[in-house]
C-alpha cells in the first residue's frame, strides 16, 4: 500500500472510530462505549498468563521491564491487550486458566501462547502449538459465562470477583489470533500455495466462533489482523529464504504475502459478519500495517535493530531455537544464563524472536488508537447430568458427585503423542501437574504476602509440609496403549517407565516439602493391573528408602473396586457393568452418544 493511500485510510477509519470507539479519558465517562469488561481471545500476542498457568511460567527475564518478574506474558512487559485495558480504565485481564489471584470482575483472557484458530493435529511438546485453539477458547467462554453467574448468585467472597450479567452484552470482545495458523503450515514443510489453500477454512472457523459469541449476547468485536510474520527472527532463522525473497526492510516476502492474503480474507469475513449480525459492531484493526511501519522505519520511530531479538543467544538475528530467551547452561556444575536480555529493551522491537517488547507494544497501541481506531476449566464444563447427586448442577467432575480428589480428567502419567481431539486424553499429564504444583507452591506464597483478599484463599507455607498428597493416576496410560493397538506385552514393556516418571514427580514434591503421600493403585481395567501393581508397590518402597522423611501409603484400590463389581448385589448395588448415564447397547454405553448428549428432533 502506498503511504498516501495508507494515510487516507487511517484518516477515514479515525473519523469512524472517534464516534464508535472513543478511547480518550475525556470521552470515557460520557460515552456509551464505556466498556465495563474486556473478553480477549488469542495467542501469545495477547496471552496474560494462560499457557504459563497450565504448563509452567515463562521464566526470567520475561516481565522484567514493567512487572519486575515473570508475569505470564511472553515479553519484557505489557502487551497491546494490557494497554487496551488501561485505556478503558480497567485492570489488566486475568487469564481464565490462572487459579491464583485472578479477578474476573472486569473480564477474562482466554488467549494462550501457541494457540491457533484451527485445531492442530500435533501436541504442544511436538510442535509448540497450544491445545487451547480458538474453538476451545470459545468453549471456555461459554462455560465462564454460565458458571460465573452461578457463583455471583451465591453472594460469597468469590461473587465479587465475577462479572455482572450485563457486562457480557456491554463488554468489548477482542481477538488477536491467526499468526500460528500460518507458521504451523510452514513448519510442516508445506509450500506457500498449500498454506494459502487452507486459509479459507481457518477464516470459516474464526467466523463460527464470532457467531457463537454473538449468540451468547456479545455485541462489540475488536478484531486484529495478523502481523508481518516474515519479519520475525524465528521465521527468518528457521525457514529457507533466498536473497530474491528478501524485501528492502530485510523481511521474507513470501511469508508476508501469505499474511496479507489471510488478512484480506479476514477483512472480507468481517464485512460479511456485519451483514449477518446487524446488531453487532465490528472494528477491523490493521495491525499488519502498524507493525510493518514500525519494523521498516525503526530508526525514524526511535528503535534499533528491528530484526534482532533483544533476548536470545547468538546468530544473525540473536535467535537460537536451542538456546532461547532465558535459557541456561551448566558450566562446572553451575547454571549460567546465556539467553540474556539486551541492555535497553525500550529501544528494541522484538523481544525473543517471536514476540514484541513492551516498548513496541506501546508504540503499536498508540498508532492503533490514534490512527486506526483493539477439562472442565480448559475444555468446557461436563454437561448435565454430571454433578447432579451432590452438587445439584454440573461441577466440573466427570461423575455424578464428589470425586476422591478432583484434578484433570483424561490425564496420564506419561505425556501422550496425540491431541485431546484425537484420543480424548488430556495434555495435562502428570509431569505438567507437577509443574503446576511447583508454580502454585511459589506463587501462592507471593500472593499471601500481599495480604489482600486473595491471600486468605491460599494455603499457608506450613500447609505444604503438613498436607496429604494423594495420587490416583495410571488407568489412562494403560487404556491409551490398547487404543493404539498395542499388545499386552508391549504395554507391559513400558510400565516400568511409567512408574519411574511417577516416582520422579513424588521426589519433586518431596523436595518442595511434601512428606505424606497416599498412592492409589489403578482399577480393574483388565488383567494388566495384576502386572502393574507389584511394580507400584516396589516403586513406593524405593521412594521410602530414598525419601527417609516421607510417609508413603500404598492403597490397593484395585481389590476394593473389583470386590465391589464382583459382589455388587451383596453390597447393595445392581447391574455393575451397565452405565447409569448413557445411551443404549449391552452396557448402556455408546461412544458416539455419551452421558449428557442431546439430539434435535424435527
Amino acid at each position: 500500500m502506498e503511504l498516501s493511500n495508507s494515510k487516507l485510510v487511517f484518516l477515514l477509519v479515525l473519523l469512524v472510530l472517534l464516534v464508535v470507539f472513543p478511547f480518550s479519558n475525556a470521552a470515557k465517562s460520557k460515552s456509551p462505549c464505556d466498556f465495563p469488561a474486556v473478553f480477549n481471545f488469542g495467542d501469545s500476542n495477547s496471552d496474560t498468563g494462560g499457557l504459563s498457568a497450565a504448563f509452567g511460567q515463562a521464566g526470567p527475564p520475561a516481565g522484567e521491564t514493567y512487572f519486575g518478574a515473570p508475569a505470564g506474558r511472553y515479553s519484557d512487559g505489557r502487551l497491546v491487550i494490557d494497554f487496551i485495558a488501561e485505556s478503558l480504565g480497567l485492570p489488566h485481564l486475568s487469564a481464565f486458566l490462572d487459579a491464583l489471584g485472578s479477578n474476573f470482575s472486569h473480564g477474562a483472557n482466554f488467549a494462550t501462547a501457541g494457540s491457533t484458530i484451527r485445531p492442530q493435529n500435533t501436541t504442544l511438546h511436538q510442535s509448540g502449538f497450544s491445545p487451547i485453539s480458538l474453538n476451545v477458547q470459545s468453549y471456555e467462554f461459554n462455560d465462564f459465562l454460565r458458571r460465573s453467574q452461578i457463583i455471583r448468585t451465591k453472594g460469597d467472597v468469590f461473587s465479587h470477583l465475577m462479572p455482572k450479567t450485563k457486562h457480557f452484552s456491554k463488554g468489548l470482545y477482542t481477538f488477536d489470533i491467526g499468526q500460528n495458523d500460518l507458521t504451523a503450515g510452514y513448519f510442516l514443510n508445506m509450500s506457500t500455495d498449500q498454506v494459502r489453500a487452507y486459509v479459507p477454512d481457518v477464516i470459516d472457523q474464526f467466523k463460527t466462533v464470532i457467531q457463537d459469541i454473538n449468540d451468547q449476547g456479545g455485541r462489540y468485536f475488536w478484531i486484529h489482523n495478523t502481523g508481518p510474520v516474515g519479519c520475525l527472527p524465528y521465521i527468518l532463522d528457521r525457514l529457507l529464504i533466498t536473497a530474491g525473497q528478501v524485501d528492502k526492510a530485510g523481511c521474507a516476502s513470501p511469508f508476508n504475502e501469505v499474511a496479507q492474503y489471510f488478512n484480506s480474507e479476514l477483512k472480507e469475513a468481517v464485512i460479511q459478519l456485519r451483514k449477518d449480525l446487524p446488531l453487532a459492531a465490528f472494528t477491523y484493526v490493521d495491525v499488519y500495517s502498524v507493525k510493518y511501519e514500525l519494523i521498516s522505519r525503526a530508526n525514524k520511530h526511535g528503535f534499533e535493530h528491528p530484526l534482532q531479538a533483544c533476548c536470545g543467544h547468538g546468530g544473525k538475528y540473536n535467535y537460537n531455537i536451542n538456546h532461547g530467551c532465558g535459557s541456561k547452561i551448566k558450566v562446572k556444575g553451575k547454571e549460567i544464563m546465556i539467553g540474556k536480555s539486551c541492555k535497553n529493551p525500550s529501544l528494541r522491537i522484538n523481544w525473543d524472536g517471536v514476540h514484541y517488547t513492551e516498548a513496541a507494544n506501546k508504540w503499536m497501541f498508540e498508532q492503533i488508537v490514534n490512527d486506526t481506531g483493539g477439562l472442565s476449566a480448559a475444555f468446557g464444563q461436563a454437561p448435565y447430568p454430571h454433578g447432579e447427586t451432590f452438587f445439584s448442577a454440573p461441577a466440573g467432575s466427570f461423575s455424578d458427585g464428589r470425586l476422591i480428589i478432583d484434578f484433570i480428567a483424561g490425564s496420564t502419567i506419561r505425556p501422550q503423542n496425540t491431541t485431546m481431539a484425537q484420543s480424548g486424553y488430556s495434555p495435562i499429564s502428570l509431569d505438567v501437574q507437577g509443574v503446576q504444583f511447583s508454580d502454585f507452591h511459589s506463587r501462592s506464597q507471593i500472593i499471601r504476602q500481599k495480604g489482600n483478599i486473595f491471600g486468605q484463599l491460599l494455603p499457608k507455607k506450613e500447609d505444604f509440609s503438613q498436607a496429604l498428597y494423594t495420587l490416583d493416576i495410571g488407568q489412562n496410560d494403560l487404556t491409551a496403549s490398547y487404543k493404539l493397538n498395542m499388545s499386552t506385552e508391549q504395554v507391559k514393556a513400558y510400565v516400568p517407565d511409567l512408574l519411574s516418571q511417577l516416582s520422579n514427580v513424588i521426589k519433586k514434591i518431596y523436595a518442595k516439602g511434601g512428606r505424606s503421600f497416599w498412592i492409589h493403585s489403578t482399577g480393574p481395567v483388565g488383567c494388566l493391573p495384576y502386572f502393574m501393581d507389584p511394580f507400584l508397590v516396589t516403586a513406593a518402597q524405593i521412594d521410602k528408602k530414598e525419601l527417609p522423611l516421607a510417609a508413603i501409603t500404598y492403597v490397593d484400590v484395585y481389590s476394593v473396586k473389583y470386590s465391589l463389581i464382583g459382589h455388587a448385589k451383596k453390597l447393595g448395588f445392581e447391574n455393575p457393568f451397565l452405565a447409569c448415564c448413557d445411551h443404549g447397547g449391552k452396557y448402556n454405553y455408546n461412544r458416539f452418544i455419551k452421558c449428557g448428549s442431546k439430539k434435535v428432533y424435527i
